[in-house]
């Protein structure tokens, strides 16, 4: 079932993902220098609606991690939209907004 699916792509997007904005050479630089280190991830209230070729996710997100060695927790609502093409299931965008602690 493509909800499923997208719900084990959110799962792997959230194995590499740290919320802050860089490119995708800076990214990964910063993953392999453990520039972020992830300590514990929540992820409750989720919703997604597949239309077709896309699928609309929207949840909240509490994320424990150590950025560059100091302790830091983000708290925020997030939508994300994937699209289904040749190469299967790609995000397409995703847009997120800090909740209060």
């Amino acid at each position: 079932m493509d909800k499923e699916t997208i719900r084990k792509l959110e799962d792997q997007r959230y194995a590499a993902s740290y919320g802050g904005a860089d490119g995708k050479a800076t990214y990964l630089d910063g993953i392999r220098a453990k520039k972020w280190q992830y300590r514990k991830i929540e992820r409750p209230k989720e919703n997604i609606q597949v239309h077709g070729d896309c699928a609309v996710v929207t949840r909240q997100a509490r994320i424990e991690l150590l950025s560059e060695g100091k302790p830091k927790t983000l708290n925020s609502a997030y939508t994300n939209v994937w699209i289904k093409g040749p190469k299967g299931w790609q995000m397409a965008a995703w847009q997120s907004t800090p909740r209060p602690a």
